[in-house]
């Protein structure tokens, strides 16, 4: 069976396409750094780590990795549903190497919708909730102006984009189907209009009549429907031991979100989960501050003691990305001398995630399901035990998600988690 491909840039994102693969029986696992070694998953789904990178720097590293993993396997390029980070050259870097690996004039098909979130696309425009993503508070504190028109954005990397409308996704499965044929004979990308789940499975069946070199890219909405459509789905479901809880959770939280800070409101307020709020200052500070040592001891201390913590940033202003990721990696330090000492770890926002698992020296995840909707549940894989791994994107969620995570990681029953019917608790 042909395995399949996800490049994702960031550690949510790997991991939220990776889950919905693993949805339909397909083993799944999320790398970190590149391996020399064939890992044994019907779903390889790697994190570039690229949302910030400058340019270059993103195109060359997808570029690689298409090459490095690409061959033999279908391609899914994973672009963030709110279109951060280096969309466009991405796009044309995996496009001009698989050209260049099959000598076909392969085409892109994007469908950047993800409607269980309020991510949807109509005429050829990203919306968050129905307004252009210029408008979405998230995009306050990225370093560039966003362009929710997508041709236009693809145009800066000199790709050629053709708009199939929302009139045309829900056309008869024939007509979109030849219209796709007839619009990838010139276009090089072909900028899928959708708003639910019907249009997203329409435009990954119509779209398999392009080839098995085609790249599909969109968020983890698209990526649920392509393996079904693509004839890679199982009927047996993929089955891994889920194992007890053998110590305290610990929440390192790294979104600056409101929707994040709203959800350790709720954690905190309704459990017993000791938090630990850190300034800026104090982060930035690291190891040569006196509050740095009395933050990470009072962590330390709790952890040993068997009680969980939410580790997270003391922030009342709004904080520039650039200064954002470096919290993010000052987190991470803070709580390195910990893996030993907890049971599992949930993390908030892909560069956060990231961090952490480095620090703890956790280079690849199992994928087993989803604890709800853009909320994957996983194992360390290759590390010295099997470490429950929660992650999330930082704007996704209700208030009640870190305290769903907590109930769902305490949760007696400790049956075998079943990925072929995403179990929800």
């Amino acid at each position: 069976m042909q395995r399949m491909l996800v490049i994702a840039d960031d550690l949510s994102g790997a991991a939220d396409c990776g889950v919905a693969c693993s949805s339909h029986g397909l083993s799944a696992v999320v790398l970190l750094d590149e391996i020399e070694n064939e890992i044994e998953a019907d779903v390889l789904s790697v994190d570039s780590d690229t949302r910030y990178a400058a340019p270059e720097k993103a195109a060359a590293e997808t570029a690689k990795l298409t090459r490095r993993y690409g061959r033999e396997r279908l391609l899914f390029k994973k672009i963030d549903s709110t279109l951060r980070g280096n969309v466009a050259v991405e796009l044309a870097a995996a496009l001009y190497t698989q050209r260049e690996l099959t000598g076909k004039r392969v085409v892109v098909v994007l469908a950047p919708a993800f409607p269980a979130h309020g991510r949807t696309t109509r005429d050829g425009r990203q919306l968050l909730h129905g307004r252009p993503i210029e408008e979405a508070d998230l995009w306050l504190r990225e370093p560039v102006t966003p362009l929710s028109h997508i041709p236009t954005l693809l145009q800066t990397a000199g790709l050629l984009p053709a708009v199939i409308p929302l009139s045309l996704v829900r056309s008869a499965p024939d007509t979109l189907r030849v219209d796709m044929q007839q619009m990838a004979e010139k276009a090089d990308v072909l900028i899928c209009d959708a708003e639910d789940e019907d249009d997203l499975r329409a435009i990954a069946e119509a779209s398999t009549a392009l080839g098995t070199q085609t790249i599909w890219a969109g968020s983890a909405g698209l990526a649920w429907h392509l393996p079904r459509a693509a004839g890679l789905a199982r009927s047996t479901p993929c089955i891994i031991d889920r194992p007890a809880l053998a110590g305290p959770v610990l929440f390192v939280m790294g979104s600056l979100s409101p929707v994040s800070r709203e959800q350790v409101r709720t954690l905190v307020s309704s459990s017993d989960v000791l938090p630990i709020v850190v300034s800026p200052e104090t982060l930035l500070s690291g190891a040569e501050s006196p509050e740095w040592h009395e933050h990470q001891a009072a962590m330390r201390d709790a952890l040993t003691s068997g009680k969980d913590v939410v580790l997270t940033v003391a922030a009342d202003r709004l904080i520039a990305q650039e200064r954002g990721q470096a919290l993010c990696a000052a987190l991470a330090q803070m709580a390195a001398p910990c893996p030993e000492s907890i049971g599992a770890l949930v993390a908030s926002g892909g560069e956060t995630a990231r961090a952490v698992l480095q620090a703890f020296g956790i280079t690849r995840l199992r994928l087993i399901g989803e604890v709800e909707a853009g909320l994957p549940f996983s194992l360390a894989d290759g590390w010295n035990r099997p470490l429950p791994v929660l992650t999330r994107a930082g704007g996704f969620g209700t208030p009640q998600t870190l305290l769903h995570c907590l109930r769902f990681l305490r949760e007696p029953d400790r049956h075998a988690a079943d990925s072929g019917s995403t179990r929800r608790f």
